[in-house]
């Protein structure tokens, strides 16, 4: 491979790397939450498909987590809707709350988010 195929693969390596880092980054949704105050995540879900949320949070920043869900059309066959989560922070710093969809059966999940919670003091 010649020096100028080299500089050109190496180009085209971090172009792809740079993209890729912006993609990564741009699945992550930040919050800002108040010490000891509730906040929601609210999630578009189809619990008919069998697909469901679920979330991953640190136990020690985070308290709560309990689902809820809101149908769309309330009475409808097979409709979608959403469930939103509760979380409480109870102490000060940053932490992230993974959520997955995915059918309880299957090992790969259908869509991730990743939420970026900055717990601050509530002055």
């Amino acid at each position: 491979m010649g020096e100028h195929n080299k500089y050109l693969v190496l180009g085209i390596t971090l172009v792809l790397l740079a993209i890729y880092t912006a993609i990564s980054q741009a699945d992550i949704t930040v919050i800002q939450a108040e010490l000891n105050k509730p906040f929601n995540i609210t999630l578009e879900s189809n619990p008919t498909t069998g697909y469901t949320w679920t979330v991953d949070f640190n136990h020690k920043m985070l308290i709560g987590g309990e689902k809820g869900y809101s149908a769309s059309r309330p009475g409808a066959v097979g409709g979608s809707g959403q469930q939103v989560f509760v979380f409480t922070p109870i102490q000060e710093g940053q932490t992230e709350i993974s959520a997955a969809y995915k059918r309880p059966w299957e090992e790969s999940a259908a869509e991730e988010r990743t939420f970026q919670v900055n717990c601050v003091g509530n002055d």
